[in-house]
Parts: C-alpha cells; sequence; structure tokens
C-alpha cells in the first residue's frame, strides 16, 4: 500500500506546482542500518589496516628520510603520499569504536568533524599526488629533453606544498557537514541534509577533483605504455630499472582505484538521487556501504602495495 508524502507543501504556480519536502521528516525516519556481522569483522579489519599502515609508512618514511640525499623526484612525492596515508590511518580507531558500538559514534562531536575532514584530505591528496606523479612520469618518458630542465627538486615540492593545500580546501565542506545525530537513544555521526544548490556543487567537486584526476592519470599511463612497448619492439632491449620505476607506481594507482573509486562510485550515485528522486534514505545508505567497501578494499590494497611488492623491493632501488 502506498502512503503520501508526509507533510508536503504543494502551491500552485502558473504554468507549474512547487513541491516542498519535509527533509526533516526522512532525516527523523531513515534508520541507520548495521550491516549483520560488521560489529565483529569491520573492527578487527581496521585494526590490522591501522597496525600495518602505521608500521609500513613509519619504515617507509624513515627509510627515505635518513637516505644521505633524496635524488629521484618521485622519492618527494612518495614521502608526502606516505605522510598523507599515515595521518588518514590515526582516524581508524575511531572508526573501529563506531563499528565495535553498532555503529553510534561516541567520541564527540569535534572528532566527528575533524577525522571526516582528514580522511577526505586524504583522498584529494592521494589523487592528486598520484596525478602529479603521473604527470611526473609522463614527461620524462615522452619528452625527456624538457623533462631535463624542468623536472627540479623545487619543482616537485612546490607542486607538493599545491596538492596540500587544495586538498585541505576541497575537503572543507565535509567538515561543515558532519554532525552528531540523535536517533533512537543513540549518537550518529553523520551528513546534514543538503540543499539542491550543495548537491550540485559536491557533484562538480567529485566530477573536477576525483574523477577528471582519475581520467588524467589513466591517460598518462596508456600513453607512456604505448610509448614503451615502441621503444622496446624497436631496440630490442629492456631496461629493468625503467621498468620496475614504471611498475612501482602503477601498483601505486591501482591500490588508490581499489580502495577509493567504490566510495565516490556511491557517492555519485547518492548525489544524483538526490537530484533526481524525492528524499529517501538512499544516499545516506550508499555512502555508508561506499566508505564501508572501500576501507575493506584499503586493507586488500594495502597488502597488495607494501606486503607485496613496495617495502620487499625498496632496498634494492
Amino acid at each position: 500500500m502506498k502512503t503520501a508524502w508526509p507533510e508536503m507543501e504543494l502551491t500552485q504556480l502558473s504554468p507549474v506546482t512547487a513541491v516542498t519536502f519535509n527533509y526533516d521528516y526522512y532525516e527523523d525516519n531513515c534508520q541507520y542500518h548495521h550491516l549483520q556481522h560488521m560489529s565483529t569483522f569491520l573492527p578487527v579489519l581496521y585494526t590490522a589496516v591501522f597496525l600495518v599502515g602505521i608500521i609500513g609508512n613509519s619504515i617507509l618514511i624513515v627509510a627515505l628520510v635518513c637516505k644521505r640525499r633524496i635524488q629521484r623526484l618521485i622519492d618527494i612525492f612518495i614521502i608526502n603520499l606516505a605522510a598523507s596515508d599515515f595521518i588518514f590511518l590515526i582516524t581508524l580507531p575511531f572508526w573501529v569504536d563506531k563499528e565495535a558500538s553498532d555503529g553510534s559514534w561516541r567520541v564527540g562531536s569535534f572528532l566527528c568533524k575533524a577525522s571526516s575532514y582528514i580522511i577526505s584530505v586524504n583522498m584529494y591528496c592521494s589523487i592528486l599526488l598520484l596525478t602529479c606523479m603521473s604527470a611526473d612520469r609522463y614527461l620524462a618518458i615522452m619528452y625527456p629533453s624538457t623533462a631535463r630542465r624542468v623536472r627540479t627538486r623545487s619543482y616537485a615540492s612546490g607542486l607538493c606544498i599545491s596538492v596540500w593545500l587544495l586538498s585541505c580546501c576541497l575537503g572543507m565542506p565535509t567538515l561543515l557537514s558532519r554532525e552528531l545525530k540523535e536517533h533512537y537513544g543513540k549518537t550518529y555521526c553523520t551528513d546534514k541534509a543538503m540543499t539542491e544548490a550543495k548537491q550540485i556543487a559536491s557533484l562538480m567537486i567529485l566530477i573536477l577533483a576525483f574523477f577528471f584526476p582519475l581520467l588524467s592519470i589513466l591517460t598518462f599511463y596508456c600513453s607512456i605504455t604505448r610509448k614503451l612497448c615502441v621503444h622496446y619492439q624497436k631496440s630490442g632491449k629492456h631496461d629493468k630499472k625503467l621498468r620496475k620505476s614504471i611498475k612501482i607506481v602503477f601498483i601505486v594507482v591501482a591500490a588508490f582505484v581499489i580502495s577509493w573509486v567504490p566510495f565516490n562510485l556511491f557517492k555519485l550515485m547518492a548525489i544524483l538521487w538526490g537530484l533526481l528522486k524525492p528524499p529517501d534514505c538512499f544516499p545516506d545508505l550508499a555512502a555508508q556501504l561506499g566508505m564501508k567497501q572501500s576501507l575493506e578494499n584499503a586493507g586488500l590494497a594495502f597488502h597488495l602495495l607494501w606486503g607485496r611488492y613496495c617495502l620487499p623491493n625498496w632496498c634494492h632501488v
């Protein structure tokens, strides 16, 4: 049996009818679904990712910083990427507590906003740093004479500083949109109701700051792969050091894609659903499932990246 929309106001305007929905009703009546068995599985997974991540990134940062001299520009990008991941990992204990308590948030409003903001900054920082790394590899391989003039340590450091500043700015909407809400006697860290204008702005940021850089990365590496294939076929020689360097960056990019694409696809679906359909519970549930999937994938990607390739090979780079 269909139920009429509650508290719907209809105002006759010639020649169209304006409809105003009571969003507060949906905020109050959308239950926060906690998936079965997640209160046991996710805390264990997040704890494992936290421990392995802290140890792995610490070793990586110390190994790079303690080198007598950072000679390769890619080292500068990797240090910043590891620092971004390290800051993100610090927030995981709060999400462990959240999942262990059936989704309720027990550590206050400040940490609700701050941890969500840090995750957002980490995502943008990672995608932008990987875009810079991909562009740097593209320039070095496709235009080596130009690269020798342009690629300096100050060039790489300037790019990294710009990426951090831009990422902090791009994360501000997340900081401003998070709040604590009471539902059935429990406190949840969730998003505020968004107006149509804010949803459109979020859609534009998502496209320009995630999907466009992701497309750029894929384009750079497709071009690099074609160039190397042609070079190897003509010369009949294989530069092992060059292939190893490219392979490492490929794996880093693959790990990022596995970790963040599910969340952003769910986020895109949630925004589009909110723009095209009357308000309901789908956007919250989609974002919730997307974040769970991304964090689960992050554990797999982290093992793939550090445990199987980067750390065992780093000593030989």
